[in-house]
């Protein structure tokens, strides 16, 4: 019959002791460093290899007690759901909402934008904002010394100042004699 054809070929190909090895194997489910729906879905497998069937109550409190410590948890806790189907989906439910509240937390809220009144023509351009063609942003101290003018704020490069005769003889150091 099949039954009999059925037990002959778990005698045959699974390993010695399977039932106690799958059935200690969900008793000891930890999540550890995995997400809830990748724990979830662990805990799936293992209960269902279980050819005795573990009691609903016995899944549930196993699949909770395994979960990292943290607010997923203590909503399982709290909710005590029946069942581990039920358990499995308020946990990933209870994540999902954690990580678009985290995600919401983080973003930096932006200006609320000014309201536009139509015009019905072009508009000129804002150059507030805007800096000159040959300047650039400076990501250091701002107290820099022009050498051609000896004024404080801006480089020689940059420098509108006419080019002036020099004052003394300089040498490869670029230091003054004389003075």
């Amino acid at each position: 019959t099949y039954e009999v054809f059925k037990e002959e070929l778990r005698q045959a190909f699974e390993p010695p002791q399977n039932e106690f090895r799958s059935r200690a194997e969900f008793l000891d489910l930890q999540q550890g460093k995995h997400d809830v729906h990748a724990y979830a879905q662990r805990a799936r497998l293992v209960s269902n290899i279980v050819t005795n069937p573990i009691d609903e109550a016995t899944k549930v409190v196993t699949f909770m007690k395994g979960l990292k410590d943290g607010h997923v948890k203590t909503y399982l806790f709290r909710e005590y759901p029946s069942t581990l189907e039920s358990a499995i989906t308020l946990a990933v439910q209870e994540e999902f909402s954690l990580r678009q509240a985290k995600l919401h937390v983080n973003v930096p809220r932006s200006m609320p934008r000014p309201t536009v009144k139509p015009t019905g023509g072009p508009e000129p351009m804002d150059l507030s904002s805007a800096t000159a063609a040959g300047s650039q942003q400076r990501r250091g101290p701002t107290n820099v010394r022009c050498f051609r003018c000896e004024n404080n704020g801006h480089y020689a490069r940059e420098c509108t100042a006419p080019v002036q005769a020099a004052k003394g003889r300089r040498d490869d150091t670029g230091y003054r004699h004389g003075q």
